[in-house]
């Protein structure tokens, strides 16, 4: 590969529970003059994926426990809104400075456990969570699009989060689908002849990464990002639920 080609579909409507996606995609796709080929990569931002999936929590209809409530006198926070990370999480890793970090039933490790509060309406004291199961939501939304536009197309679900040792948040794959998202050059060479025996690339991510650069983190109301010139054949696909890190592997933990 020489280059991509991000494009961002403009003026995007917004999402409301059980709005079909895919058909609020094709449209934009159509509305925006987009030519979609075979090898596009569609990514998408994992808040519209759970607006339309309405993924919405009521903190006020919520019963803390002892356990949510003890964490929200320790950390001044709503009893409620701890008792939805906990529900969320599989375990705690750390509320260090005042920050909640664990890991989230998916299997990765994030902050609050990805309950967003962000870019919705506040009104009703909601949160938004993940989607129930990425994988699912990928693939129903890469075939989908597929049928519609008779192109081989992947789908990546993307969400932000935050790094070891580097200040920041970066877009990472929440899910995938029909795309390679860990590629394996173990047994490979280098260019000066050298064989490769532990370089994986986590491709999925950097393509995540690179179109939040266009969906941004605000008010810029881009959810949805096409990439052209990805070359995908040249590697198995697996999903983005590879690049989880096993603990007794975890470099940091």
């Amino acid at each position: 590969m020489d280059h991509l080609k991000l494009v961002a579909l403009k003026d995007f409507p917004l999402v409301k529970p059980h709005d079909n996606l895919a058909t609020l995609i094709i449209e934009s796709i159509k509305l925006n003059n987009i030519n979609i080929e075979d090898g596009d990569v569609i990514i998408i931002a994992q808040k519209v994926v759970s607006k339309s999936e309405n993924r919405y929590q009521n903190i006020n209809d919520v019963i803390p426990t002892n356990e949510a409530i003890k964490l929200g006198q320790e950390l001044k926070r709503d009893p409620g809104f701890m008792q939805i990370i906990l529900d969320e999480s599989s375990k705690i890793i750390s509320t260090d400075k005042n920050v909640i970090l664990v890991e989230h039933k998916l299997g990765f490790i994030n902050i609050n456990a990805g309950l967003d509060r962000s870019n919705i309406d506040q009104k009703k004291n909601n949160v938004l969570l993940l989607p129930k199961d990425p994988s699912k939501s990928a693939n129903n939304l890469q075939i989908d699009i597929a049928k519609e536009t008779t192109k081989s197309i992947s789908v990546i679900i993307t969400d932000s989060m935050t790094r070891p040792y580097r200040s920041g948040v970066t877009n990472f794959a929440l899910a995938s689908s029909n795309i390679q998202s860990l590629i394996d050059l173990k047994g490979e060479e280098d260019i000066y002849g050298n064989i490769l025996k532990s370089t994986e690339i986590a491709i999925a991510d950097e393509l995540s990464a690179a179109a939040g650069i266009l969906m941004g983190q605000g008010n810029d109301a881009k959810p949805v990002i096409i990439i052209k010139g990805f070359d995908r054949n040249k590697y198995s696909k697996n999903d983005a639920f590879d690049l989880i890190v096993n603990e007794e592997d975890d470099l940091y933990r």
